[in-house]
């Protein structure tokens, strides 16, 4: 899995579990990606940097000392808990 694909997985798991956060199952599959991140892509440190309308920046350390910022679209983001809400709902 690359990083790319492992941060946004982490990042929507990371959104739905602070919607829902009695969601177990949710909870595990975000300390999965948490060690795909940190075993995998060596990185000792991830975190959402900052939010705007249409943007959810995430900053990363790798273990050598290097950081760096992206960005995912927001909506995509988002559409996972959308999903799961509406699942639920029905």
């Amino acid at each position: 899995m690359s990083l790319m694909d492992a941060l946004f997985y982490w990042l929507q798991m990371k959104w739905v579990s602070s919607a829902h956060p009695d969601d177990g199952a949710a909870r595990e599959t975000l300390l999965f990606f948490a060690q795909i991140l940190s075993e995998d892509h060596e990185l000792v440190s991830y975190e959402v940097s900052s939010i705007d309308a249409g943007k959810v920046h995430v900053t990363y350390a790798k273990t050598d000392g290097s950081t760096r910022t992206v960005w995912f679209d927001r909506e995509a983001v988002e559409q996972l808990n959308r999903d799961m809400f509406n699942d639920q709902k029905e």
